[in-house]
């Protein structure tokens, strides 16, 4: 399978569970101490370096993109599924996010001063 077919195949199936995905996820972080705990230092760490942009690339439903924002840090999220976007969008209509692909990001050089990838299941 060529990348172009398994990235159209993966938009898909983000495309096609988007609603139920987002409501798993949505208290994932509550019941997760020692992500919240990194995150935390995560924030703290952007924080010292004098703050900025931060891209949460394969945001998902935009939950950790939020509670980066709940830290103070200027968070924005990316992904690949325009389904998980819309869900990210309506539950947190304060940010901003965009639909993209980790694998072609369309930043600009220094529009970002960290880049953070998260991932947080239900299951974790």
């Amino acid at each position: 399978m060529n990348a172009d077919r398994w990235l159209a195949d993966t938009r898909a199936s983000y495309d096609t569970v988007a609603v139920s995905y987002a409501d798993q996820l949505r208290e994932a972080l509550a019941g997760a101490p020692y992500l919240r705990a990194a995150l935390a230092l995560f924030a703290d760490l952007v924080h010292a370096a004098g703050g900025g942009p931060v891209a949460d690339v394969g945001c998902g439903p935009g939950h950790v993109t939020a509670h980066l924002h709940e830290l103070g840090v200027d968070a924005f999220g990316i992904d690949l599924s325009s389904g998980m976007i819309d869900v990210a969008r309506r539950d947190h209509s304060r940010l901003r996010f965009e639909v993209g692909s980790m694998t072609d990001l369309d930043l600009a050089d220094a529009s970002a001063v960290c880049i953070v990838k998260s991932q947080v299941t239900g299951l974790m």
